[in-house]
């Protein structure tokens, strides 16, 4: 069963809760925010406590991709601190993992996973991204599509895998102009996820701010957008290679639309929640 649409929820109504010893880590806390029930795909914060630790050498049945929000992660002589990203292929080798002063991490599983301490039987060499330092890497300032509204516009691409084309972001987008009236609708034809890092979006679903997470099912035609602060965004596409198609007409742009979201069963109940002030996610 796919994953269903969820546009958009503040990260910050969501839960808290402790993964058990049987997880693959065990004593994190952990905020879902979006997941697969029956492939066991996840998206979620792992906030790991000071002190956490997997003492020995392992792998992952299961690939994992992440992105460091705040603190510090050490796996093996590799140090992720805040804004470092890395994709680690399954059966790759780590390491131990220590988390001496605690971290928040976005993580993202494509299914059910666990520990092992063998040796394992290899990895995919091509499609390992061990570490990206997005406070040092070089932005592409020319790449952005010419038709995303904002100035100051620049993205970093931190993984495109060698066989679906499925790929991962970041986009850096700076204040539109006040003056702007209308701009083009978009679609895309595979899924596309984002979590706000900082900054805020205006769309017809209402005002995206820091901590907005959608998980966008390809084929839905979304915007106008515009950013009356600026923002940046974590982008992941999904079960295909990212493209856009935009209409050949605008629509007026909605700076303070009300919140509708479109969101599944489960999340209505934070519909209406309170956004907690001073959190990020």
């Amino acid at each position: 069963m796919a994953r269903p649409h969820i546009e958009f929820l503040q990260s910050q109504v969501l839960p808290w809760f402790t993964l058990p010893g049987t997880a693959a880590r065990p004593g994190a806390d952990c905020k879902i925010l979006s997941r697969d029930a029956e492939a066991g795909a996840v998206s979620v914060i792992l906030r790991y406590p000071a002190g956490f630790a997997i003492d020995r050498p392992h792998r992952l049945d299961s690939d994992e991709e992440f992105y460091v929000l705040k603190g510090e992660v050490s796996i093996g002589d590799t140090v992720y601190g805040e804004g470092a990203y890395a994709f680690l292929p399954k059966d790759f080798p780590r390491g131990p993992m220590r988390v001496s002063k605690g971290a928040d991490v976005l993580t993202f599983f494509p299914h059910k996973h666990d520990n092992h301490f063998d040796g394992g039987a290899g990895y995919d060499k091509r499609k390992l991204v061990e570490k990206v330092d997005t406070k040092t890497a070089a932005w592409d300032v020319a790449g952005v599509d010419p038709k995303v509204v904002g100035s100051g516009l620049a993205k970093l691409v931190l993984r495109l895998d060698p066989d679906s084309g499925e790929r991962t972001w970041i986009l850096r987008m700076g204040t539109s102009s006040p003056d702007l009236k209308a701009a083009p609708l978009e679609t895309h034809p595979f899924v596309e996820e984002m979590l706000l890092l900082d900054g805020a979006i205006s769309m017809p679903w209402g005002v995206l701010r820091q901590g907005a997470y959608f998980w966008r099912p390809g084929g839905i035609q979304h915007g106008p957008i515009a950013s009356k602060p600026g923002c940046t965004a974590f982008f992941r596409c999904k079960e295909g290679p990212f493209s856009t198609n935009w209409t050949s007409h605008t629509e007026t742009i909605q700076w303070d639309a009300p919140y509708q979201p479109v969101l599944p069963p489960d999340l209505q109940k934070y519909k209406d929640a309170p956004v907690p002030a001073g959190q990020a996610y």
